[in-house]
């Protein structure tokens, strides 16, 4: 009963009546706004993985990995976020990142990200290629196409896939 008298007080007194009628976008600026409206189809990808495949054939790849990737939208001052598309397939390298949170969005492929953890059997000092570290204690993720996978800044992650399997995705950079 005393429910019902409170919403009657409150009906009365016009409080859910004027709560209802705000705009949450009033005020919101709409200008200067840089004109980088992108879309990207199922054609589109399918041209950016064409491009991956042929760069790992021609020996493309970060430290000694089968991984390659190109700059779909390119970081900017006037944005916190850039997005490649990454190919890789097999082993790659665990990864960190002080500032930056990272959202995998899986186009085609399979494979396994291993989130958290501790990075283990890597030699400070000695070059990247040829070391093979992995990530102890992490916890393991399937992915398929259509899945999509957020990853805070300051924790381990890796992508891996089974041998002569492949993945690709579109990675979405949101920095600090």
């Amino acid at each position: 009963m005393r429910y019902i008298v409170l919403l009657t007080a409150l009906f009365s007194f016009g409080f859910a009546t004027g709560a209802s009628a705000q705009d949450p976008f009033d005020g919101v600026a709409t200008e200067p706004r840089p004109d980088e409206y992108v879309h990207w189809d199922a054609d589109a990808f399918g041209r950016f993985q064409d491009e991956l495949e042929g760069d790992l054939r021609d020996g493309g790849g970060i430290w000694g990995t089968p991984f390659a990737y190109l700059n779909a939208l390119p970081r900017a001052d006037h944005r916190r976020h850039d997005v490649q598309i990454i190919h890789r397939s097999e082993y790659t390298q665990p990864e960190i990142h002080d500032t930056k949170w990272d959202i995998y969005v899986v186009v085609d492929g399979t494979g396994t990200a291993r989130v958290g953890g501790t990075r283990v059997n890597y030699e400070a000092g000695l070059p990247h290629e040829g070391q093979r570290p992995r990530l102890e204690g992490a916890r393991e993720f399937p992915l398929a196409k259509g899945d999509i996978l957020h990853v805070p800044a300051r924790v381990w992650h890796q992508v891996v896939t089974e041998p002569g399997q492949s993945i690709t995705y579109a990675l979405i950079n949101v920095f600090e």
